[in-house]
């Protein structure tokens, strides 16, 4: 024998309610943030992007006759290339080059003054690097730069590439720069002691030594002409035509994106944490009894006439009869048909909801459904004037042709199932006098009336209809907020309705059904509910 197990799977449903009735909101939200960011964006000035663009070359070429006359640098991995373009002093070289380049304007001056404000913040925009070098440390350079005109980006772009340049040949002359020094202070010192007097053999000596030095002087004045750094431009930059900044619509786009993502998390988020029903425990609190609990049922919207077959059992079924059970006992009513032989009035019953999509609906149609397999004349009476949907729930076929007929403001369906007739309203608001009295006339033919009235937190005028009624039925989601159900109970115990009780919908804890036990007992493997 298998035991039963539980399933506790993700109820994507309420996921789908909760987005669906934040959905209006979020996107009204995104929308004007959207419009924001792109009335925004266009009033922002343009932004304009020059690149220039340097090799970094081999430190020696494969000829020994260059390679003995050059002096090069030793190559830098990217990284310190680019600290020594945002250097203080590759900056300042820039800087000069740039004022030189480019008479003054007011792009210029705001290029300038950004350029200072990263120095000092090390938060660098105006100037980028991009390399793509290999492990070899041979490859590509660009430099970047944005301004507010063409002009002043391609002179920034080209005063900061050569600025690096100068930068990597300076690198370079420094060790030469020290030995020609030295040199320099060996042949002065030198020549002080020719110019002293001496002795014929310590005066040709000297003598000797300060051609030597003087020669090594001439050797590295060659080579302080012929020094390179690693660097060498490639191209200079172009005059850009179309500015990079602003972009109004993908910013735009961008925004309602990013607005829509996190209204939807927010709204998950806030339904997750906000304190909701869960349990029948939370709903006798509110010192009304739980009359069933009603397990989750997916019900195709394509297809709401199938519903009613896939209600008809299980424990949903039986569900149904203990709401059945407790609805009669509230009325003081064990047998309906037995109790109207002795009484002049039919009960009506209307079942409302705090929200919308908790189930009101459905749970009419079943019940009336149930009842009616009790050999109950059953009403029905849709008065969800917004969102009439037991048309769907209770006729079996679209093209079964039903009598119906109108009734002042109303129209009646006969025999939309055994033992079960509808009655619709036509206005578009509810008049509650005006229906009590067309309903009670009907009355008189019928066992039981089940009322299906709008959410009462949503439309004023439902309170006041269902206190025209004998009792009231309120159907709650497990998802459903306490603070709702709190102000559902006010407001009808304000109005003096007659609440029989709550049914609470989507219970998932609902326990093993009746043919689930008799498996049990006859030992056959019990399937997994839920």
């Amino acid at each position: 024998m298998t035991l039963p197990s539980r399933v506790q799977d993700l109820d994507v449903g309420t996921y789908l309610r909760v987005l669906r009735g934040a959905m209006v909101p979020i996107l009204l939200g995104a929308l004007a943030l959207a419009a924001l960011a792109f009335v925004y964006s266009r009033s922002r000035p343009p932004v304009y992007r020059a690149t220039a663009s340097l090799a970094a070359l081999p430190t020696s070429s494969g000829n020994s006759v260059i390679n003995n006359t050059l002096v090069s640098a030793p190559a830098l991995p990217a990284g310190v290339v680019g600290r020594a373009l945002r250097s203080p002093d590759v900056t300042r070289d820039g800087v000069k080059r740039l004022q030189a380049s480019v008479p003054d304007s007011a792009a210029r001056r705001q290029t300038l003054a950004n350029i200072a404000a990263e120095l000092r913040s090390e938060k660098y925009r105006t100037i980028g690097l991009a390399a793509e070098i290999d492990q070899n440390l041979i490859g590509t350079y660009e430099i970047s730069a944005l301004a507010g005109t063409p002009e002043v980006a391609q002179a920034t772009a080209d005063a900061f590439a050569a600025a690096l340049l100068q930068w990597d040949r300076a690198r370079a002359l420094d060790g030469i720069n020290r030995a020609r020094t030295n040199l320099i202070t060996q042949r002065d010192l030198l020549s002080g002691q020719l110019s002293a007097g001496g002795q014929a053999v310590g005066e040709r000596t000297l003598e000797q030594m300060r051609s030597e030095v003087v020669q090594q002087l001439q050797q590295v004045e060659v080579l302080r002409q012929t020094v390179s750094g690693t660097l060498s431009p490639i191209a200079s930059a172009a005059l850009p035509v179309d500015p990079v900044a602003p972009k109004p619509l993908r910013n735009a786009i961008l925004t309602f994106g990013a607005a829509l993502f996190f209204g939807l998390l927010l709204a998950l988020l806030r339904d997750r944490l906000g304190k909701r029903v869960q349990n029948p425990e939370t709903l006798r609190t509110f010192g009304l009894p739980v009359l069933g609990l009603l397990p989750p049922v997916a019900l195709r919207r394509h297809n709401p006439r199938g519903a009613l077959a896939l209600l008809a059992s299980g424990s949903f079924r039986e569900q149904l009869e203990f709401v059945r059970v407790g609805m009669l006992s509230r009325l003081g009513q064990a047998d309906v048909a037995a109790a109207n032989q002795h009484s002049a009035e039919t009960p009506l019953v209307a079942l409302s909801s705090a929200n919308m999509d908790e189930g009101k609906s459905t749970l009419t149609a079943s019940l009336a459904l149930i009842c009616a397999q009790r050999g109950l004349k059953v009403l029905v009476v849709d008065a969800d004037i917004y969102r009439q949907r037991q048309k769907d729930l209770l006729l079996s076929r679209p093209d079964k042709a039903v009598t119906r007929h109108q009734v002042g403001d109303h129209e009646i369906w006969m025999q939309v199932q055994p033992n079960i007739d509808l009655l619709t309203l036509l206005d578009s608001r509810i008049e509650p006098a005006k229906s009590q009295r067309t309903i009670r006339a009907m009355s008189n033919h019928y066992d039981l009336v089940l009322v299906d009235t709008p959410p009462i937190l949503k439309i004023a005028d439902t309170g006041p209809f269902a206190r025209l009624m004998d009792g009231l039925l309120l159907v709650v989601d497990v998802n459903t907020g306490v603070e709702q159900v709190e102000r559902l109970v006010d407001e009808t115990t304000r109005l003096g309705v007659n609440t029989l009780g709550f049914v609470l919908n989507r219970y998932r804890d609902v326990g093993n059904s009746y043919y689930e036990y008799r498996s049990t007992l006859t030992g056959q493997e019990v399937k997994i509910h839920g």
